[in-house]
């Protein structure tokens, strides 16, 4: 029996459900646009609904690119000078957003928390209510350009469907679900990356977009993540996502499995997670005291993420630990993760002595001047592996989220947002709500005035 099929015509197209396909969507409905929402899960909300809610970036320009010197300086100065009012567009959903800032948010950043859930239902219901339509459960099977349309191919179960649009939004989450795509990106143990994420953003998104002669940016090998235990005695599910993560490694001393520092600890648990990826194995160890576990490990990182004991948190989830009343006994077990003791001693040892002295290295590896070695028992040791939440490479853009060819040129009709586009973050994080958000709305407002220049017939590049 053949498939059913029937076609329909639409002014915008937006792939992800997502806050930046959902911003995009509402941003051209509430111009006057119609939309269809695409998404390929059969539940809304991309990695967005996953998260603790917190819209949050750079305080200024020259704090982002401190922190993200390799970054895209055009774009993060448009997420920083929007930053505002994209905050007023959240207050005036409707939906909680705290009325203090919580501050040093990832070492550096400033936020408020927001509820996240409420404000994706929000969008979706206005949505919908301004003629829009989302289909949740459908794949697109092809794209072509006819003309200044696009002819885009999709099926949702049985029921096959060929939508044109003049303007095509793609905000489907980065390549974090795809495991090809991770190998060959990410080094020799890009694979095994943990996904920390919704299993939909496949890279499919990226993929139709260089189909349609958008370029790409950004470092391809750098993402957002965070430090997880290892082993796990079960498949990681996303009500662990949060609860797993272990916050706290930025108070920690860090080695790999050879027994030694590669990556200053205090740069924050999101940069020395995509450092640990390039280690042996990809794996490594946690060595902290006590008055780390019990203040650090057990605060809350930043509002909507709870109180609780992340080390025990790890330990029942089954990773490999040592408890042991002095520093010498500890390093004495860590043969239990494969590590030559001799080794971890030396390691120890060296980074003591820079902590002690003000040196700015140990064996090569930077110390920060806020570095704090492990000083009083009980002491303990965790074994932890990267995971990936999404990807900083991707799609390449402009400020006002045109996908740009390899030449910067804009690609006709073609848009992006959030975490399918690239260069805004590199290795440093800009932030995931905040950006996704802000973005989604450029790609919804410059479909929306492309679509104007058709209807005239101006020139829309």
């Amino acid at each position: 029996m053949e498939n059913p099929s029937n076609s329909s015509a639409v002014d915008v197209v937006v792939l992800g459900t997502g806050i930046a396909g959902l911003n995009a969507a509402l941003t051209a409905v509430e111009s006057g646009a119609a939309v269809r929402v695409i998404d390929a899960a059969e539940t809304p909300g991309g990695s967005s609904q996953l998260s603790a809610g917190m819209y949050w970036t750079a305080p200024d320009v020259v704090a982002l690119e401190r922190r993200i010197p390799l970054g895209d300086k055009r774009l993060g100065a448009r997420i920083v000078a929007d930053y505002d009012g994209g905050l007023s567009r959240l207050r005036d959903s409707g939906v909680h957003v705290a009325s203090e800032p919580t501050r040093d948010v990832m070492t550096f950043g400033v936020g408020y928390s927001f509820d996240v859930k409420e404000l994706l239902a929000r969008f979706r219901a206005r949505i919908t209510a301004g003629g829009g339509e989302i289909s949740l459960a459908t794949r697109v099977t092809g794209i072509r350009r006819d003309g200044d349309t696009f002819e885009i191919d999709t099926e949702q179960g049985e029921r096959c469907e060929t939508l044109t649009a003049g303007a095509l939004v793609i905000a489907t989450g980065g390549f974090q679900g795809s495991r090809s795509m991770l190998a060959e990106h990410m080094g020799p143990w890009g694979d095994r990356l943990l996904h920390r994420a919704n299993p939909t953003s496949n890279g499919a998104g990226l993929e139709l977009a260089t189909s349609l002669g958008a370029g790409t940016a950004g470092n391809f090998s750098s993402f957002y993540g965070h430090l997880m235990p290892s082993p796990l005695d079960a498949p990681l599910i996303r009500e662990q996502f949060l609860p797993f993560s272990q916050y706290y490694s930025d108070k920690c001393l860090f080695v790999n499995l050879d027994g030694r520092r590669f990556t200053d600890e205090t740069l924050g648990d999101e940069i020395i997670n995509q450092d640990l990826l390039f280690q042996r194995e990809a794996r490594g160890v946690l060595i902290f005291d006590e008055k780390v576990r019990r203040e650090d490990a057990t605060a809350e990182p930043f509002p909507n993420l709870g109180v609780l004991d992340r080390y025990q948190v790890g330990m029942d989830a089954g990773a490999r630990h040592v408890d042991a009343d002095s520093l010498d006994d500890l390093i004495a077990q860590a043969g239990v993760f494969g590590i030559d003791p001799t080794v971890l001693a030396a390691t120890v040892r060296a980074y003591i002595d820079a902590v002690a002295t003000g040196s700015a290295e140990a064996d090569g590896v930077p110390v920060s001047p806020n570095a704090r070695p492990p000083q009083n028992g009980p002491f303990h040791a965790i074994e932890v592996q990267p995971a990936i939440t999404f990807t900083f490479g991707g799609i390449r853009i402009d400020d006002q989220a045109r996908a740009l060819d390899a030449a910067g040129q804009p690609v006709s009709g073609l848009f992006a947002a959030g975490a399918d586009i690239g260069g805004l973050s590199n290795s440093g994080y800009a932030g995931g709500l905040a950006p996704a958000f802000l973005t989604g709305g450029w790609a919804g407002a410059s479909a929306t005035a492309y679509l104007s220049t058709l209807s005239t017939g101006s020139d829309h590049d």
